[in-house]
């Protein structure tokens, strides 16, 4: 899985960085438009999350993953054939329901089925690593082609139809060398599928809170990275050079320390992870109030905001897992997920208006009030564990 999320995420590096500029500047559809398909994505991939989760319990994480990466590929070949607005919209529709929102799902169901839940978050810590690898070398790739094609038009839909090939690729090696995990247990339940899987998780009251922190948590962390580099650039005047020495050393940093960091949440409570997550989103928001430096802002993305999203993006499915019932593993991590997919749709609706309004201290100040309250579900949600097991 390690090996299988560089490739994968390598492909999806060669399209995300130049996907916009192809969209706007040689398809013509304008950037608000292409906000549009964007939302429209994230609102299809928190309904792919409802629909997949249920599916990989009942018919198991390996056709999931293989049926989302065959559908990813044919995305990635739809945006490169587009030729306007409708045909952008309808593959980002089809982007989200059979794009990698249900092959995240499968895979965070499959880590947990073959790891003990003392080692889940060295064990997604480890194939995040592998992604983030992936997802650095990608964009490199994909700028020294655009160079060398001189930023040609018909370089764009080159690079998508290699993300399409990658996705193949990496669907070919885990049909070849991928056993199922579908523990014994659920395959031989024949009520399931019977019953509402995601019912019956929404009805967890403590899988609920940490779904509302989830929520919270990732408005936080899809927002800096999408209203960051605007207020970088446009409010304190930072140049495009150092924009991308702050971005590359989120990457960097998670190369580093995320073994560690996994290993430290394997040996604490996971639930107490995620206070420490919301505090260090709150120090990142708080420096931003404080200061408009570059300084300041380095402090508070490479620092206080990669330490935190370190932490969420291992403790999170980790404690959902845990929280699952075995027969519906995959539809709590598949719900989990859906918290980034909703999340990356409502944080630029809030965001982009204050960004446009210069009012860029509301959007810290909104995110110290997330911040706080999701710490204060998560404590609450500690204390009920810490009773259950006492």
């Amino acid at each position: 899985m390690l090996v299988a999320m560089l490739v994968f995420r390598f492909g999806q590096g060669l399209y995300y960085p130049f996907s916009a500029i192809y969209f706007h500047n040689v398809l013509g559809i304008s950037l608000s438009l292409v906000g549009v398909g964007l939302a429209a994505l994230a609102v299809s991939s928190v309904v792919s999350g409802l629909v997949s989760g249920p599916l990989t319990d009942r018919y198991g994480r390996k056709p999931i993953m293989l049926a989302s990466l065959f559908g990813a590929a044919g995305t990635f070949v739809g945006f490169a054939v587009v030729e306007g607005f409708v045909g952008y919209l309808v593959v980002s529709v089809l982007a989200g329901l059979f794009g990698s929102t249900a092959f995240d799902a499968a895979r965070n169901a499959m880590i947990a089925d073959v790891t003990q839940p003392g080692a889940r978050s060295r064990a997604y810590g480890l194939v995040r690593v592998g992604g983030n690898v992936g997802w650095a070398l990608g964009p490199m790739v994909a700028g020294l082609a655009s160079s060398a094609a001189g930023g040609a038009a018909w370089i764009y839909p080159l690079l998508f139809a290699g993300t399409a090939g990658l996705a193949i690729l990496v669907m070919i090696s885990l049909t070849l060398l991928a056993r199922e995990s579908l523990p014994e247990v659920v395959e031989r339940n024949p009520a399931l599928g019977k019953t509402s899987g995601v019912k019956a998780a929404l009805s967890d009251g403590s899988f609920l809170i940490l779904l509302g922190a989830g929520v919270l948590l990732y408005f936080i962390f899809t927002q800096d990275w999408q209203a960051l580099p605007v207020y970088a650039k446009n409010f304190v005047g930072i140049p495009d050079g150092q924009i991308g020495f702050l971005l590359g050393a989120n990457g960097l940093m998670v190369i580093l320390f995320q073994i560690p960091i996994s290993h430290l949440i394997d040996r604490t409570s996971k639930a107490a992870a995620l206070v420490a997550c919301a505090a260090l989103f709150a120090a990142s928001a708080t420096t931003l109030l404080l200061t408009d430096s570059y300084l300041g802002l380095l402090i508070a993305f490479a620092g206080f905001f990669t330490l935190a999203e370190m932490i969420l993006e291992v403790a999170g499915p980790a404690l959902a897992a845990d929280l699952a019932p075995i027969k519906l593993r995959g539809t709590y991590l598949a719900l989990f997920g859906s918290c980034f997919s909703l999340s990356y749709g409502v944080s630029p609706l809030v965001a982009g208006p204050l960004l446009q309004a210069e009012l860029p201290d509301l959007i810290w100040t909104i995110q110290l009030i997330a911040a706080s309250a999701a710490a204060v579900g998560l404590m609450v949600l500690a204390v009920v564990r810490k009773h259950k097991k006492t």
